[in-house]
């Protein structure tokens, strides 16, 4: 399964989505206690009358609210599809994106917080969990969990934030991202008060490490935290804590144990099905035998395969009766040791039932496809389903079928041999526990040498929405599809750690209504714990050596929330796609630019890659486009100051006057000839204004752009044959110009705001010429004194 940290845990939740509440804040709550201004401290829930709301006074307020099966069937199972990477999974189940995303600014909602304190399960044998809180809920509270993956870490993280939450509801608690430094700095704390995060450190890679001094830097944030009455928990591994944590305050660190594997089960069967019979399936020894010793993640699989054969028609949970026979002391006599039986031949991978059903000396090629169509493209209509079994034959060599005929099967013969249902909607459901996911595994195994074609018409089959004589499927329909088939191609990726499926699917989706979902896909991916280690591994491999599509890939999940909460890996990733040649990457490298800009932390880094793809041949066009984008960006409050003239308040960064000339210069040389409207002479324009509006940054600015040009004396020489050579110096002069010759005819109203000390657009342009000149003046002496420049043109 790759690292999973849960019990299930579902790190990496990203930032972004809506808030619940129709004021875009987060969802309202009863008052029930809040901020004292004259203590200075957030009180518990002690108001007269409103109890505090423990998780039996939280399940009676949610059923009071008609919100109990949100909780049960719903938050609760969208918390085990995560935990098991059933990434598009929908089992019409359908959840506000709010619930497992934090809400704006990393915030968590109510619902996510409820649903973790109805499963949470306290460790054993390392810190006491009630001990723990009491400590850590006062403010200035810091608390480490360096823990191996598969200890619940970010688990134990969030119900600590869920606990706090519930005794004091005015407390906003949510994740909070590391940044784009190897530092932390103290300013990266949010400027509000009575919060709780959870941050998790990046892991190291290859030329980014968290700084050594990260521990020593505790106790000033204890100190920032405690004016701001916040709290916080850092996630990390021993090995990085190792080296990272010399000098953390004495007690940062605690142990956490290991949950129950039967009370983890206890507690998650409990809250998705209140009625199930959760005492008879944990007294079963079948049922305990297979919890016993199982990791968290292992022991939520089961849950799901009990939920699923507790929902199952019972008369049709056949061919159990070996399994019995081989476990000798369980017949299949009642309901519930058939369930018992399902589940454990859904733990084996149903394997010696699928076994005996390919072996039946009746069953035929294209029924096999059948299974596949059914078990790949589950929930489309039942035509459908049999057209792709058809293609799937061919793909594979399969030979001719004749499917308008009768000679063939038809779906009911086809839907009967599988022991398959037809549901009212025309869709084909399986009755046994992970059967289709079960048959899917045995074809790969069993087909080693059909896998790629397989994974061609995987591809392919959401991409066939109209089909002669069959009811074209609707957009919603072809996204559903793609959705299972993008969360099986993550699974398999993550689990056989091979990008086969993923690359295939960029490749064939790209330029398609369907892009958008495996983007999001991917996006899930990187978040969550049980994939993000591989999935961020193969995001970096894309980037360096991709295709178009897998570069583009990679540059738009950069652009998204693993760009927001991986800031440093993300840059990482956009620096090696930069050398990209495609339209489409620069044009989503620049989006990306653009939306890490807005992390404060993420700047310097970020203006040092922009930096140095404009002094790279191999990255110079994205270059161009990056670093045009920032300096046609204004600070939001003030229009026509461009954001690399302004003093980052908030990081105290500011390009330094070398920087600013490499990019100017990146983007003066240009690649095609002037154009008055073009975005270098906007960009440019821009920045001339500012001179008008902040005269102070008159000389700063003019002498990087003259600076940016001085010495272009050999721009375009290998072009001189074939085209005119358009300088660099004569680009500048030319917009220039064109600028100062608006600004003579501007109407008054347009310079309202222009103090009355600023240079006139003639002035401008006239000190520019003259620095311009006198840099043309100086590269001609130097030519003349310099043997190896006496042949090039000036």
């Amino acid at each position: 399964m790759g690292e999973n940290e849960m019990q299930g845990e579902q790190s990496g939740y990203g930032e972004g989505s809506r808030p619940e509440g129709e004021d875009g804040g987060a969802a309202t709550q009863p008052e029930r206690g809040g901020y004292d201004p004259q203590r200075g401290n957030t009180q518990p829930n002690t108001t007269p009358g409103i109890p505090r709301l423990t998780e039996q006074t939280r399940k009676d307020e949610l059923d009071s609210l008609g919100l109990s099966s949100l909780l049960d069937s719903v938050a609760v199972t969208r918390l085990r599809q995560l935990a098991l990477l059933n990434l598009g999974e929908m089992n019409a189940l359908k959840v506000n994106a709010s619930f497992d995303s934090p809400l704006d600014h990393g915030e968590f909602s109510d619902a996510f917080l409820a649903a973790v304190q109805a499963v949470f399960v306290r460790p054993a044998g390392g810190v006491d969990f009630d001990d723990l809180y009491q400590s850590w809920k006062q403010p200035g509270s810091v608390a480490v969990f360096a823990e191996p993956p598969g200890k619940g870490r970010t688990t134990t993280a969030r119900a600590l934030l869920a606990e706090l939450r519930n005794e004091y509801p005015h407390v906003r608690v949510g994740q909070l991202s590391y940044g784009g430094s190897p530092h932390f700095p103290v300013y990266r704390l949010p400027r509000t008060d009575n919060r709780a995060y959870v941050m998790e450190l990046p892991s190291d890679e290859e030329d980014f490490k968290v700084s050594d001094t990260f521990g020593a830097l505790l106790e000033s944030l204890q100190v920032e935290l405690t004016r701001r009455k916040a709290r916080l928990v850092v996630l990390t591994t021993p090995e990085q804590w190792r080296r990272i944590g010399n000098g953390a305050p004495e007690g940062a660190r605690h142990s956490l144990g290991a949950p129950s594997p039967v009370e983890i089960a206890r507690k998650w069967l409990h809250a998705e099905v209140p009625d199930l019979p959760v005492d008879q399936w944990l007294r079963d020894a079948d049922i305990l035998a297979l919890l016993d010793g199982q990791p968290p993640v292992e022991v939520l699989e089961i849950v799901g395969y009990i939920l699923d054969a507790h929902r199952a028609n019972d008369t049709k949970l056949s061919g159990l009766e070996s399994l019995a026979h081989k476990l000798r002391r369980r017949a299949t006599d009642t309901p519930f040791d058939r369930q018992v039986l399902s589940v454990l031949a859904a733990r084996s991978n149903w394997r010696s039932q699928l076994l005996k059903w390919h072996k039946d000396p009746e069953r035929t090629s294209f029924q096999r496809h059948f299974l596949i169509s059914c078990s790949a493209l589950r929930g489309a209509p039942v035509a459908h389903l049999y057209a792709s079994a058809a293609d799937l034959s061919k793909v594979l060599g399969d030979g001719d079928l004749s499917l308008e005929g009768q000679r063939e099967p038809g779906v009911i013969a086809m839907i009967d041999s599988l022991e398959a249902e037809l549901q009212s909607d025309d869709t084909v459901v399986f009755n046994r526990p992970d059967w289709d996911d079960a048959a899917l595994d045995y074809f790969w195994i069993d087909r080693p040498l059909s896998r790629i074609k397989f994974l061609e018409w995987l591809a392919e089959a959401p991409l066939k929405g109209k089909r002669e004589a069959l009811e074209s499927l609707s957009a919603q329909e072809q996204q559903a599809m793609a959705q299972r088939i993008g969360g099986f191609a993550v699974r398999w990726a993550v689990r056989q750690r091979r990008q086969d499926p993923l690359r295939l699917l960029a490749v064939r989706w790209k330029g398609k209504p369907l892009w958008p979902t495996l983007i999001e896909l991917l996006s899930s991916a990187s978040l969550h714990t049980a994939s993000a280690s591989y999935v961020h591994e193969m995001l970096l491999q894309w980037a360096k050596t991709g295709a178009a599509a897998q570069r583009l890939a990679a540059v738009e999940v950069c652009a998204g929330e693993f760009g927001l909460q991986y800031t440093v890996k993300a840059l990482r990733r956009l620096r090696h796609a930069a050398g990209s040649e495609d339209r489409e990457v620069r044009q989503a490298l620049q989006r990306a630019v653009q939306t890490l800009w807005h992390d404060p932390t993420a700047r310097p880094t970020l203006f040092e890659y922009v930096v140095a793809w404009c002094g790279e041949a191999s990255t110079l066009e994205a270059g161009q486009k990056a670093f045009r984008t920032l300096a046609a960006s204004t600070v939001p409050s003030s229009p026509a100051l461009p954001v690399l003239l302004a003093s980052d308040g908030e990081s105290g960064f500011k390009p330094s006057a070398t920087d600013l000339t490499v990019g100017w210069r990146a983007v003066l040389q240009g690649n095609d000839t002037f154009e008055r409207d073009g975005e270098d002479a906007l960009a440019v324009r821009l920045w001339l204004d500012a001179v008008r509006h902040y005269p102070d940054f008159k000389d700063s600015v003019l002498t990087v752009l003259s600076a940016a040009v001085k010495d272009s004396a050999n721009y375009g020489q290998a072009d001189i044959a074939t085209r005119p050579v358009e300088s660099p110096r004569d680009r500048l002069r030319a917009i220039v110009r064109e600028w100062a010759r608006a600004g003579d005819v501007e109407e008054p109203a347009a310079a309202f705001d222009v103090p009355p000390h600023a240079p006139s657009h003639s002035t401008v342009y006239t000190e520019v010429t003259q620095m311009l000149d006198d840099g043309l003046l100086e590269s001609f002496q130097q030519s003349m004194t310099d043997p190896d420049t006496t042949d090039q043109p000036v």
